[in-house]
């Protein structure tokens, strides 16, 4: 079973590292991992897939929720969330007649955009939930894919949804020390 967690974590040097390292000290691979800023001062967050049974997944949630720099942990589900992956593919449109435009016509098809062109290939940018991107890069296989890079899966639950992280009442100031935060201090729900 694989599952996507949403991790609030402090921005600060180390916990990428920490959290990677947590992960693998408990025989666990990440399948998928992006990290960025919020709309919260010194926080980040990072969305996870990792693949296991269903109770060690939901205990590595609960033991990740323990660490020092996790702030909250929700799990995410493609029924309830958007789950987003951005794949950059380079196509070779060389070879028969009629390639390119079938690589086009294949990547309007799976709401895809041509973003390079040259004389030989097509360079298609895909951002959409991870079966689909898998399916098209299946059907590109055929025409051999020169190069490609693939962000991870970006998730955020659905408008109304579980599983929105919460803002969490102490957040980390410059200084290292927690100070509490008011609700007038957080970004409107």
């Amino acid at each position: 079973m694989r599952k996507t967690f949403a991790a609030l974590v402090v921005n600060e040097p180390g916990v990428l590292s920490r959290i990677s390292g947590f992960f693998s000290s408990r025989g666990f691979n990440i399948d998928s991992l992006v990290v960025g800023t919020t709309n919260l001062p010194g926080m980040s967050r990072m969305t996870i897939q990792s693949s296991g049974t269903l109770g060690k997944l939901d205990q590595l949630r609960r033991q990740m929720e323990a660490m020092v720099q996790v702030r909250e942990v929700v799990e995410l589900s493609s029924e309830t969330s958007a789950l987003i992956d951005l794949a950059l593919i380079k196509v070779n449109t060389t070879g028969r007649e009629g390639t390119r435009s079938e690589v086009v016509e294949l990547a309007n098809l799976f709401r895809g955009s041509v973003v390079d062109v040259s004389a030989t290939q097509l360079l298609i940018k895909l951002a959409d939930h991870p079966a689909k991107v898998d399916s098209f890069i299946a059907l590109m296989d055929k025409f051999e894919i020169v190069e490609m890079g693939r962000t991870g899966v970006v998730a955020v639950s659905n408008c109304g949804a579980p599983g929105t992280i919460l803002k969490p009442a102490v957040l980390p100031t410059q200084h290292g020390n927690s100070s509490r935060m008011s609700d007038a201090d957080l970004p409107p729900s």
